[in-house]
């Protein structure tokens, strides 16, 4: 039996693992009980294309995961 195979309509993500485990870790604290990384990262992907109706997912605040002045994705 062969393993199953994600649909091709999933895309992959590429980030840092400190980065993706400190967004994880945020979104666990998200102010939204259903929360999980995919729904966040599609709700801000639709309001980054300013689709109509899209809000800006809501975040927690600063907490561990929080790297004040981190210069992310500059380069």
């Amino acid at each position: 039996m062969t393993p199953a195979k994600a649909p091709s309509n999933y895309r992959k993500f590429r980030a840092p693992d400190d980065l993706w485990k400190r967004f994880g870790d945020a979104v666990e604290a998200s102010p939204d009980p259903e929360a999980d990384m995919s729904k966040v990262l599609r709700q801000f992907l639709r309001w980054y294309v300013h689709e109509n109706g899209a809000k800006q997912p809501d975040r927690p605040a600063a907490g561990p995961w929080s790297s004040p002045g981190g210069n992310e994705g500059s380069a």
